[in-house]
């Protein structure tokens, strides 16, 4: 499909040779308008890739216009063409959002020079645009990121999985993704085109929990004036995602172990059962074993639910995987924030490499979205990551002023010292490497120093979710 240019012009022997020329050398559909309130209509009803317009027209000038295309279509390459003398206004006008200007009169060659930059131009933001959607729109599948060899073989579970109706239960740490591999594991599924149903556990109380999940007639108890649909019953030929089966209370996993072995389930308030079509999936990150030692889990379900099981990997067992996840949700948070997508500096990947992760995946993701939508750079840099204190930030002991000058100034170095070094840790993680490589000491000098003030850098590990 070739490219369409509208050109605006209130003096029309010139918008004419315009059109005529543009046509014969570009590969194009020319518009053309002779004032802004006619191009503005002509914008909001086609298809339009470039805008070439004079900036001084009667009513509607080209700055208005270009404001005016802006608020409807930002994607839109718009060209100002201005006379001689106002080139001020004309560099105004890049600030406000044109590509570039061409000042009157202009050699044809010249302006079909800057047309073509325009329409690449175009087709670059259009393609980029394009494809931030493809990533907001990606399925689960796509969203699990990873190329090591343990991601490999949790990808082939979840297409094996897929396959079949089996009861599935998915074990991992908090923050592994979990309920994307649930997610997965339905959209491969023959029971995909109808949708998924998910639940959180803990999210609901106990005496609620029961009614949300299987229903309840009219009456059943206070507050109930009207039959409701349980859960698994919107989830009949679907799929019923558990989130954290853990916490669901002993007299619930009793009813569904009656769900699971005999796919029926009773509503509060009824006397019969009535059979139910849902396949079930359930998540925990609790050890499921030690809740049936200690009585809070019933066994029997657990062997109900453990029919076929899917391990998520902690971030620590990919940990090769940082970079290409990290990247992933720069790309992600620019979409979801519609932004332009940041980029990381070799010593902020490092960073991530080096840090602890206890949230996971889900962590890291988090921080970089907060990156992504807090740091205006287009290049994130460890100088907007960690805060290291500077020559010029207020370290100051509190020293009394009396005393000889040179033990004076030996406290207050020892006690800058204390404090750098401490907050350095702090912000580090209490990793002395990469300590040392931001704050510029040898790392056998960063080491000397530690052990002579007896910091224990084990003691600034981070083990708690950001």
């Amino acid at each position: 499909m070739s490219d369409t240019i509208l050109i605006v012009d209130d003096e029309t022997d010139l918008l004419e040779g315009l059109r005529r020329t543009i046509t014969s050398e570009l590969d194009c559909r020319c518009l053309t308008a002779t004032n802004g309130e006619e191009a503005l209509k002509i914008v909001t009803s086609n298809p339009i890739d470039l805008v070439l317009t004079d900036i001084n027209m009667a009513g509607m000038d080209g700055i208005t216009l270009l404001k005016a295309i802006g608020e409807n279509d930002p994607s839109i390459t718009v060209i100002m063409m201005t006379a001689y003398g106002t080139i001020e206004t004309a560099v105004e006008t890049l600030k406000k959002g044109a590509y570039d200007f061409i000042q009157k009169p202009f050699e044809f060659e010249d302006l079909l020079r800057l047309l073509k930059k325009g329409v690449e131009h175009n087709r670059l933001v259009r393609e980029n645009n394009r494809l931030q959607q493809r990533l907001c729109e990606v399925g689960p599948m796509e969203s699990m990121i990873g190329k090591s060899s343990r991601m490999q073989t949790v990808y082939s579970q979840i297409r094996t999985l897929a396959k079949t109706d089996v009861t599935v239960l998915i074990l991992g740490e908090t923050g592994t993704g979990k309920d994307l591999a649930a997610q997965a594991i339905h959209a491969s599924s023959n029971r995909r085109n109808r949708q998924l149903v998910t639940v959180n556990c803990p999210a609901l109380p106990d005496n609620l929990l029961e009614s949300e999940l299987f229903g309840h007639l009219k009456g059943a108890f206070t507050g109930a004036d009207s039959n409701k649909r349980g859960l698994f019953d919107q989830a009949e030929g679907s799929t019923i995602f558990l989130d954290e089966i853990g916490d669901l209370p002993l007299s619930l996993q009793t009813k569904l172990l009656r769900v699971l072995h005999n796919q029926e389930i009773k509503p509060v308030g009824a006397e019969q059962t009535h059979q139910v079509d849902v396949r079930v999936i359930a998540a925990t990150n609790q050890n499921l074993a030690a809740k049936i030692q200690s009585g809070e889990f019933r066994a029997d379900l657990f062997y109900r639910l453990n029919v076929a099981s899917l391990n998520m990997p902690a971030l620590a067992e990919i940990h090769e995987d940082i970079p290409l996840l990290a990247n992933h949700f720069l790309a992600k948070a620019a979409c979801e924030l519609k932004i332009e997508p940041k980029s990381l500096s070799p010593d902020v990947l490092n960073h991530l490499l080096l840090r602890d992760w206890p949230g996971n995946v889900r962590e890291l993701e988090n921080t970089i979205r907060g990156w992504s939508a807090t740091i205006p750079d287009e290049k994130i840099q460890m100088r907007h990551v960690i805060q290291i204190p500077k020559n010029d930030e207020a370290i100051q002991p509190d020293i009394p002023f009396e005393g000889p000058y040179k033990e004076l100034k030996e406290r207050v170095i020892e006690s800058f010292t204390r404090s750098y070094v401490t907050r350095l840790l702090e912000n580090t993680g209490g990793n002395i490497s990469f300590s040392a490589r931001v704050s510029g000491i040898k790392r056998q000098s960063l080491q000397k120093i530690i052990n002579r003030y007896n910091i224990n850098a084990d003691d600034y590990r981070q083990d708690q979710t950001e």
